[in-house]
Parts: C-alpha cells; structure tokens; sequence
C-alpha cells in the first residue's frame, strides 16, 4: 500500500508573469474555490434542484512582503490605477506597449491581463501540481499597516485580490 503525504502549506511558489519582482516576496496564496448556480423547482410535495448554467470562481488573494522600497506594492498599485485610468488616458496607456520601432497595431502588448502559476511542492520540495490562473487582473490591493507596538519587527504585509477567466489544474 502506498503511503499518501498530505499537502504542505508552506511549500509553494507562485509566478506572476506580468510582474516577476512579486514572485520572491508571496507569504501566503489561497487555492480558490468553485460554485455553480441551481434553479429551483416546486412541486406540490417539495422543491427540486436542477444544476446551474454558469461556473463562478473565487477571488484569488495573495498575501506579499513589503519591501522596504515598497517595490511590489507600487507595481500592483500602478497596475490598477492604470486599470482605472482616474486621472487621464495616459495612465491607461501604461497598460499596452509597443517593440523598438514597431508601428503596426498587431505589435500592440497588451498587459491588462496576466497569467500566474501556483506551483505546490511535494515532500521531497519537487514541483507536482500546477494551478495554472488565466487572464488574471488585480481589483484590490490592501493597506500597509505599520506599527511600533510590537516586540518582534516583523516585515509587514499586504494583499492583493485577483479575478481571472479560470484556471486549470495540472500533475505535473
């Protein structure tokens, strides 16, 4: 009989393709959930189910270091502002570049949109199962909270809330 190891919380990596810096600094990511509507049917004697048409994921939310530069913070801040374009069309034009010397709008990279990997590690710290997340865009970043208070300095934290088209799980 084969002995089964359960899943270490603590070995993992996760990648971020739009930005690479975030990658060294993740604390802590969640494997988000699934759901499906139903419909309802009465009867005379009880209410039937019937299966929904429309697959909803859960956000995913990555906790991450605070650099003292506050380098990934000002990344995913940038991000959304440029998302969101508050103040003028150029922030949003942050969002697309073009090649050295390219003039065609087919060589137009769009960047609003990213995919990620979670990699889970098995005992042995062997990547075996892949959470591969597309078209993934930030729509929150938490606040820094910063404290003299306590007795151990600790880094502080923060985190940012993702959705995403879906994702695909891998054994890799």
């Amino acid at each position: 009989m084969a002995t089964t190891n359960f899943l270490s919380p603590i070995e993992f990596k996760f990648v971020l393709s739009r930005l690479p810096s975030v990658e060294f600094f993740v604390q802590a990511v969640n494997i988000p959930g699934a759901s499906s509507g139903f419909s309802e049917f009465p009867t005379p004697f009880k209410i039937l189910y019937e299966p929904g048409d429309k697959l909803m994921y859960d956000d995913l939310v990555v906790t991450v270091l605070c650099d003292e530069n506050l380098e990934a913070f000002k990344e995913i801040q940038a991000w959304i502002v440029a998302l969101t374009y508050p103040d003028n069309f150029g922030q949003y034009r942050t969002l697309t570049t073009r090649p050295p010397g390219g003039v065609n709008t087919a060589d137009v990279v769009n960047t609003i949109r990213s995919d990620a990997s979670l990699i889970l590690l098995d005992s042995n710290k062997n990547a075996s199962i892949q959470l591969k997340f597309k078209d993934m865009f930030p729509t929150a970043i938490s606040g820094i909270n910063l404290n003299t208070a306590g007795t151990d300095v600790t880094a502080p934290t923060f985190d940012i809330t993702f959705k995403y088209a879906s994702y695909d799980i891998e054994v890799m």
